[in-house]
Formats: structure tokens, sequence, C-alpha cells
């Protein structure tokens, strides 16, 4: 029986536990620009005239393309990392006017009403009678 048993042990291959553990955390996505948009990124980053939102999405595509972490970009322009991968994964998709364009809003659409008369003010508007 102890012929058995040390034949078995010699055969079983000992892991370290940290082939066992999967890694935590996304995997890591390797994120390019193309060589064009480079030139026309670098400019809107550095830009003092465009809309902020457009100079962030900017430098947030410069910075992952580069190699920084998520978190890191985050805490560089002072955002929630899901704006980071919202960010990189609208430049992937639709490229650079996808980007710079500004996303659509859910909800009602914002109305303007129309001004008031004097026949819908019970007390009048100045310089009308009633």
């Amino acid at each position: 029986m102890q012929e058995i048993q040390r034949s078995f042990y010699t055969e079983v291959k000992v892991c370290s536990p940290i082939e066992l553990i999967p890694m935590r955390g996304r995997k890591p996505h390797y994120f390019t620009i193309t060589p064009a948009d480079v030139p026309v990124l670098q400019q809107l980053a550095r830009s003092q005239t465009r809309p902020w939102y457009q100079v962030q999405h900017a430098r947030i595509v410069l910075a992952v393309a580069e190699g920084e972490r998520i978190q890191r970009v985050a805490s560089q322009v002072d955002c929630d990392p899901t704006t980071i991968w919202r960010v990189c994964r609208r430049y992937e998709q639709q490229g650079l006017a996808g980007m710079v364009a500004r996303a659509p809003r859910t909800g009602r659409p914002l109305r303007i009403s129309p001004p008031a008369t004097s026949a819908d003010c019970p007390i009048g508007l100045p310089g009308t009678r009633g």
C-alpha cells in the first residue's frame, strides 16, 4: 500500500497559490490613437478657448494611450474612472469627431414657454389696462 501512495505523491504537481487565483480587476485593454489624430488631440489638450469637456476628453485619450492607469488619469483630471472608460470607448467607436461632439442627453427636451400676454395675466402688465 505504501508503494501506491508514494507513486501518487510523486505524480502530483504542486501549484503555488498565485497560479490558482485569477487576477482581480479589469483586464488590461490596449488603447491606440491613429497617427493623424495625435496632433489634433495635443492641440485640443492645450487649448484655452475650446469648451472644457473637449479639452478634458483630449487629455484623457492622450494619457490612456500613453499607458497611464485609469485611476491615475481619473485623479489627474478630477473625474470618475467610469468617465475615462466612456470617453475611450467613444473614441474607439466614433473616432475624433464622436469624442469631440456633445453627447446626447436623456430625458425630456427643454422648452421655453411663450411670453406672457395681457390676457394671460390677471393683474396686467405695466403700461396695459386691466
